[in-house]
């Protein structure tokens, strides 16, 4: 009874710290042009740290090879300066978009940024064995995995998530 008892708990242990959970996409539809409009709110990244990187998205069927990367910090108000992926060793930097870092300080802080990026982006992303993040600020950088061959994170299932919705008729 013991035994089974642990065994149990640890499964409930490890499904409530999976990365595959989180948050499902927002599907809209602009009420201006009627486009389609998927949504996915930032996901931390891998990370042994507090004070760590996350991932979101949204995508406009007006536009559709056009994505806007929501680059944030968890756990830091920190304005962020840019942004760099290396996916499977090609290096690709963020163009960031007009306006400032958004702060959000209630129950976690939290710093976003968006950048515009190519759609391909994303699905070079989800389809790669090796992604990573660097994030740059006024006072130095911070880098996390979204995937690295073993180790995923949520946003990497989010990006997932998101494609599928943006892919959905």
């Amino acid at each position: 009874m013991f035994k089974t008892l642990i065994t149990l708990s640890f499964a409930l242990l490890l499904t409530a710290c999976s990365n595959k959970s989180g948050l499902s996409p927002t599907v809209s539809t602009s009420g201006f042009d009627n486009a389609k409009i998927v949504t996915i709110t930032p996901h931390g990244n891998a990370s042994d740290s507090m004070i760590a990187t996350g991932i979101g998205a949204q995508w406009n069927s007006a536009t559709p090879d056009l994505v806007l990367l929501q680059v944030a910090i968890f756990n830091d108000i920190s304005a962020i300066t840019g942004a760099e992926l290396n996916i499977d060793g090609n290096k690709i930097k963020l163009y960031t978009t007009k306006g400032i870092t958004d702060f959000n300080s209630s129950s976690v802080k939290q710093s976003v940024k968006s950048f515009s990026t190519k759609l391909s982006v994303i699905r070079d992303i989800v389809n790669s064995e090796k992604t990573w993040i660097r994030v740059s600020t006024p006072t130095g950088s911070m880098e996390n995995a979204i995937i690295d061959g073993e180790t995923d994170s949520k946003a990497f299932y989010a990006l997932q998530r998101f494609l599928l919705a943006v892919d959905s008729k």
